[in-house]
Order: C-alpha cells, then structure tokens, then sequence
C-alpha cells in the first residue's frame, strides 16, 4: 500500500486564508481586521489582534459577503495576536449584485424616468369626496 502515503501538498497559507473585517455585534463595538486561517462546514477559525470573549454574537465582512456567527474560543497566540474561533449561523453573498438591484430599483433612473414613482404618487392630490384607490 505505497500509494497511502502520497499525500497533496499542503497549500501555502497564503492560497488558504483570506483578509475580512470582524464586527461584535455586543458589547463595545470594537472593529478589527482579521485573518481567516481555516474554514471547514460552519467553523472559522481566525487570527486577530484583538481578542473577543466566547459568547458574543459577531459580524465578518468580506468583499462580497456578510457572514454571521458567534464566538466559540479565543485563545492569546502571542505578540499581540489571539485565534479565535467562530461557529458561522448565516451568511448573505452576491451583495455587489444586491446592491446594484436595490440602486436600480430605489435609488437611479434611466434618462427620462423618474428616479422613484413613489414621490409623484405621493404629490397627486385627492379630489374632496374621493376615496384613495378609486
């Protein structure tokens, strides 16, 4: 059984982690820039400069998606650097996408539409006597 032991080779931790912003969603609102080193089903783990107590509920922010989930362990690594790890509950991607639909659909117009109908319906007057919607 020779070809149990060939192995993949471990990807460099530049190929495996990535850059996000963590936000505590209690307590005192303290960003921090973190690192996410490993992700595997609903667990991340991370490295941050600052430490975050088990139990709070936390917010990552990433390019194009929003994760949310809770604190399980924080752990000091030395020199200033804690890893934390974080079960993930929700997560919201394609908010480029997103956020253009809601500009289209709310916020811009095309040359020659109004940017909203809702603003001129509200400036239509009533006639006395008549009921909305008739």
């Amino acid at each position: 059984m020779a070809h149990m032991e060939e192995r993949e080779p471990i990807p460099s931790e530049s190929a495996i982690s990535w850059r996000a912003r963590l936000i505590p969603l209690q307590g005192p609102c303290v960003a921090a820039d973190i690192m996410v080193t490993h992700m595997a089903s609903r667990l991340m783990t991370v490295r941050s400069a600052t430490p975050v107590a088990p139990g709070i509920p936390v917010r990552v922010d990433q390019h194009d998606a929003i994760l949310l989930g809770e604190v399980i362990a924080c752990r000091p690594e030395g020199r200033g650097e804690y890893a934390l790890l974080i079960e993930m509950n929700e997560s919201l991607s394609g908010l480029h996408s997103l956020r253009k639909l809601v500009t289209a659909l709310l916020g811009e117009a095309r040359d020659g539409e109004p940017a909203h109908p809702l603003p001129q319906a509200a400036t239509r007057r009533r006639e006395p006597g008549r009921r909305l919607g008739s």
